[in-house]
């Protein structure tokens, strides 16, 4: 009976030295937000992203913001965070654009990484639909931080003005041409 109460207490100080080790304390937790819908601004402008509290050293997350695609449109988004130093701050390690089915349609391209981190995306003739953008990364230390996205989302078919303008600049190139070939 004393060889089992020993064996116990020896796995129980066990237990208990894993479970305060450095190692457990540094364990990996996922802080991602609530899937966020961006509202596009007048013009087709859009801003997006997060800010992370103090002490989530080491943690990772997985954000979605969603929006939708009224008409055929070119998409173009930048996506940045900025620290004091590569050791602070977060490291953006994906930024993409899917589906509504998440389908992946393009991966971002990284541009920048270390103290500032820079990644960009565009897409042209993205059809009318639900999307959604995906930036993912972890905290690099325990101090907060925050990442923000911008862009635009600009229709592809141009609106009456537009044609409007061509055709009455057609028509005034023309004019100018008959005006010329007339003898004097």
């Amino acid at each position: 009976m004393k060889n089992n109460t020993c064996s116990i207490l020896v796995a129980l100080a066990c237990a208990g030295a894993a479970l305060f080790s450095p190692a457990a304390a540094a364990a990996v937790h996922d802080i991602s937000s609530v899937p966020t819908a961006i509202t596009l601004a007048q013009g087709g402008s859009l801003t997006f992203g997060d800010k992370f509290k103090a002490g989530n050293k080491d943690n990772v997350f997985v954000d979605h913001f969603t929006f939708n695609v009224a008409q055929l449109s070119d998409l173009s988004l930048v996506l940045t965070s900025t620290s004091t130093s590569a050791a602070n701050g977060l490291n953006l390690t994906g930024f993409g654009l899917y589906n509504s089915a998440n389908s992946s349609l393009l991966q971002g391209t990284q541009v920048l990484t270390g103290k500032d981190d820079k990644w960009t995306l565009s897409f042209a003739n993205l059809s009318a639909g639900s999307y959604y953008v995906k930036v993912s990364g972890n905290l690099a230390s325990g101090a907060g931080a925050t990442f923000s996205g911008n862009g635009s989302l600009i229709s592809a078919v141009p609106e009456p003005a537009t044609y409007g303008m061509l055709l009455g600049g057609l028509g005034l190139l023309g004019f100018l041409a008959r005006r010329r070939q007339k003898p004097l």
